[in-house]
């Protein structure tokens, strides 16, 4: 599993990262945000159980551009072939379980 700690400068720089076969599962923290420090160890434990089936984006909010579809933090974005397909506010353990299963096996 590629996990990638990225500061993404503009969106062709968003959209060249998510240039992959892998699934794509970005992740918006920011570093003084107490329910991000709290999701975090949740997702890294869930995630590391799918090594090399998923490239992973951990993007600092405060560092890097606003994203639309992007309302709070934490937020987990899943991109396949570039394509946005679910949007996870919260990183909620069952969702996250849910969803690694789900994009991981295509």
């Amino acid at each position: 599993m590629q996990y990638v700690n990225a500061v993404v400068n503009d969106k062709a720089e968003f959209e060249r990262e998510l240039d992959t076969p892998l699934p794509v599962f970005v992740v918006f923290i920011s570093t003084g945000c107490a329910a991000c420090s709290d999701a975090m160890p949740r997702f890294i434990r869930i995630s590391d159980r799918y090594k090399d089936r998923a490239k992973i984006l951990i993007l600092d909010c405060e560092r890097t551009p606003g994203h639309p579809s992007v309302e709070r933090i934490p937020t987990l974005l899943i991109y396949s072939n570039q394509v946005l397909l679910e949007i996870l506010p919260g990183l909620a353990e069952q969702a996250l379980e849910k969803a690694f299963e789900q994009y991981t096996q295509q």
